[in-house]
């Protein structure tokens, strides 16, 4: 990868995690979005954390992107991150023999689920991937977190002692470094701040420590699928009334968009 002039990374062992600055005005249509979301309905703790603590989220139904006039910038984003995976080494020539139907001339994106968390004080996430894989197929393949709000972050707890403000309201990604133990990690420790998005493989572990103080921790995260035009090309000549595919592969034809 060209990371500045004259100057490229290659590394196809490892998983990339990419971060971009959202601008200002696509930050506020996104709070705007979470607003309307958690107005709407009570919270769903639909994941179930150890110790009861579980967060308060919400899902966010895919129509809300596009009223919020925010969908075309998480797909172009995606389009960016899977750019960034392609010229990793020899990942491109890799995919296209391990993943069916190659070789692939361009890939296909569409957002399957998101969902808005919010966290407070004394509240975590407990180390999770999102990856889904059914009858085979992986469902999801890239992730995103953005953060809208974050809490001020304070040096003591109530009780007067000592707090680690780096660790608090962090996010920790657990990659598969660490192989070289002076040259690698496995550990990426990220205080989060209001305008950053970070996108990385939904396989990849992750989990958010507990903060002391006021405040709303809001993050915002969705998940993506991507698939190949030539795999797209393959359902629907396979959905002819000579052949007909079934019901499930034939609604995971639908909705995606031709990014990269």
């Amino acid at each position: 990868m060209k990371i500045r002039e004259n100057w490229y990374v290659d590394a196809p062992w490892a998983q990339l995690l990419c971060s971009t600055k959202m601008p200002d005005d696509t930050l506020q249509k996104f709070i705007s979005l979470s607003d309307e979301v958690m107005n709407e309905s009570e919270s769903q703790n639909n994941i179930v954390y150890d110790n009861g603590r579980a967060p308060d989220t919400w899902n966010v139904e895919l129509e809300k992107y596009s009223k919020y006039d925010v969908h075309n910038y998480i797909m172009e984003t995606a389009g960016d991150y899977m750019k960034t995976i392609l010229s990793n080494g020899s990942v491109k020539q890799h995919m296209d023999v391990a993943v069916s139907d190659g070789p692939h001339t361009e890939w296909n994106t569409k957002i399957i689920t998101s969902w808005v968390v919010s966290l407070k004080e004394g509240k975590y996430l407990p180390i999770h991937a999102h990856s889904k894989k059914e009858n085979g197929y992986e469902h999801l393949k890239i992730s995103g977190v953005m953060y809208l709000k974050t809490p001020k972050r304070v040096e003591r707890s109530p009780d007067g002692t000592i707090f680690d403000a780096r660790e608090g309201g962090q996010i920790t990604f657990t990659g598969m470094g660490s192989a070289d133990q002076i040259q690698t990690t496995s550990l990426y420790n990220v205080q989060p701040e209001a305008g950053w998005l970070y996108i990385f493989p939904s396989t990849l572990n992750h989990q958010v420590h507990p903060f002391t103080g006021e405040g709303e921790r809001r993050s915002l995260s969705f998940n993506i699928d991507f698939i190949s035009t030539e795999q797209l090309d393959k359902i629907k000549r396979l959905n002819t009334p000579s052949y007909t595919v079934n019901t499930e592969e034939s609604d995971r034809s639908k909705g995606y968009e031709v990014k990269i």
